[in-house]
């Protein structure tokens, strides 16, 4: 009979661990910061200082600040996406699609207003367009969302509206309402207070959209 022994974790599965943890600790440290500062002031030094590393740990990480804040916007976008995907994705009819998604880009955006501050600072800063970095993640995206906008109006399930302006209308004003929010580094962000205004918040939007669609709700 044949006896079998728990599996030793290596040493070097172990290493490799650490090695993620410390990248993880360092993406989030300088998502803060970037937000906080943008990303000229902001410096890998205040980064490694916050995570509890030197700078040339960060860098054994991320070659250099550029690919740093590259890192953090992709990781941030990337999370939106598949929040945004998963609710265009199910069975729901058309409106619950529609409320789904709008709901998934509140709630992110209110759990990581980090994103909304990084964003507008790629906004303004960006006289011909968003960079590659950003519009590689933003563009599939929002045309997810165009796209399920268009299924509805070509469906009748809605009525005759822009769809780049209908989501850009959401966008706009749930930056807005979020920019008003404390970073993740603040101790009020994840009380009940807070939660509950962009719950309330969510809700305002859902009454919004079924205006906007021609779909009032009561």
């Amino acid at each position: 009979m044949s006896v079998s022994y728990p599996s030793q974790e290596s040493p070097k599965s172990r290493s490799a661990q650490r090695t993620e943890d410390t990248r993880e600790s360092i993406l989030k440290a300088a998502e803060l910061r970037f937000a906080a500062k943008g990303f000229y002031p902001t410096r890998l030094e205040d980064i490694a200082d916050d995570v509890g590393i030197t700078r040339t740990a960060v860098i054994y990480h991320f070659k250099d600040k550029e690919t740093l804040y590259n890192a953090v916007l992709e990781t941030l976008f990337t999370e939106l996406d598949e929040v945004i995907s998963r609710a265009l994705g199910n069975e729901a009819p058309f409106m619950n699609k529609i409320e789904g998604a709008v709901t998934a880009w509140v709630q992110y955006a209110g759990q990581r207003p980090t994103l909304m501050r990084l964003f507008m600072r790629e906004v303004a800063g960006s006289e011909e367009g968003l960079r590659h970095e950003v519009s590689r993640f933003v563009d599939p995206m929002f045309g997810r969302l165009i796209a399920a906008l268009e299924e509805g109006k070509k469906q009748k399930l809605c009525r005759e509206i822009d769809s780049v302006q209908f989501w850009s209308i959401l966008a706009g004003a749930t930056m807005f309402f979020i920019m008003e929010a404390p970073l993740l580094a603040k101790s009020g962000l994840n009380n009940a207070t807070y939660q509950a205004s962009v719950d309330s918040y969510n809700r305002e939007l859902i009454r919004v959209i079924h205006g906007l669609l021609g779909a009032d709700k009561k």
